[in-house]
C-alpha cells in the first residue's frame, strides 16, 4: 500500500519523465558495476558507462541515440551467475536497472520505472541485511531493513526526483543536467560505494 501510494506519480507521467526517473536511479547505483567491473579487470565499464550517456544525452535532446544498439551491447557484458558474491549480485542489478531505462527510451512504461525503482530499493536493503545481527528473527529484520537510515535515504531520494520531474512539463536540458549531477553524489552510489573504490 505504501509503495502504490508513493509510486502514484510514476505511474501518471510522460514517457520522458519515466525515463528520466529511471536514469536517475540507474546512475545512483551505476558505481556498484563500477566497483565490480574494476576488481575483476573485465573493462567493460564503459559499455555501460556509453549507454547511460547516451540516455542523459537523448533526455537532454542533445543526441538521437539507437536505444536498441546499445541494449545489445550492455547485454553482452552482462555476467553469469555462477558468480554469487554480493558484489556481483548488485553489479548484476545495476546491470539489469540500465536495460530496463534503455528499454524506456522506445517505450516507457511505469512498469519497467517501477522495476528500477524496486532494484534500487533492494540493493539498500541487501545492504542492510549483510550488516544486520544474525540473530534477528525475520519480522525482526523486516523492521530494521525498512526503517534503516539509509532505506530512508534512499526513499527521499526517489521522491525528490519525482517531485522534481512532474514540476516539469517538458524536457529542459539545464534541468536534466541538474538530475544527473544530483543522481551522481559525487560518485558515491546509494549504500556509499565510491567509484574509486576499486
Amino acid at each position: 500500500m505504501y509503495f502504490d501510494e508513493l509510486y502514484a506519480p510514476l505511474r501518471e507521467m510522460q514517457d520522458w519523465q519515466q525515463t528520466a526517473f529511471s536514469a536517475a536511479l540507474c546512475e545512483r547505483i551505476f558505481p556498484h558495476y563500477v566497483l565490480y567491473d574494476s576488481l575483476r579487470e573485465t573493462n567493460n565499464v564503459e559499455v555501460a558507462r556509453t549507454a547511460l550517456d547516451q540516455v542523459w544525452k537523448q533526455l537532454s535532446l542533445r543526441g538521437n541515440m539507437n536505444a536498441e544498439t546499445q541494449l545489445t551491447k550492455v547485454e553482452a557484458i552482462v555476467h553469469g551467475e555462477e558468480d554469487e558474491s554480493f558484489g556481483a549480485g548488485l553489479a548484476f542489478d545495476a546491470l539489469v536497472a540500465l536495460m530496463a531505462t534503455l528499454h524506456c527510451i522506445d517505450n516507457a512504461s511505469f512498469e519497467d520505472a517501477a522495476s528500477v525503482a524496486h532494484l534500487s530499493r533492494e540493493s539498500v536493503a541487501k545492504f542492510v541485511e549483510l550488516h544486520a545481527d544474525e540473530e534477528m528473527g525475520d519480522e525482526e529484520l523486516i523492521r530494521h531493513i525498512s526503517t534503516h537510515d539509509l532505506m530512508a535515504q534512499e526513499l527521499a531520494f526517489q521522491n525528490d526526483v519525482m517531485q522534481l520531474l512532474v514540476s516539469q512539463n517538458v524536457a529542459k536540458a539545464s534541468q536534466i543536467d541538474q538530475l544527473k549531477t544530483m543522481s551522481m553524489g559525487d560518485g558515491v552510489s546509494n549504500i556509499g560505494i565510491s567509484m574509486t573504490d576499486g
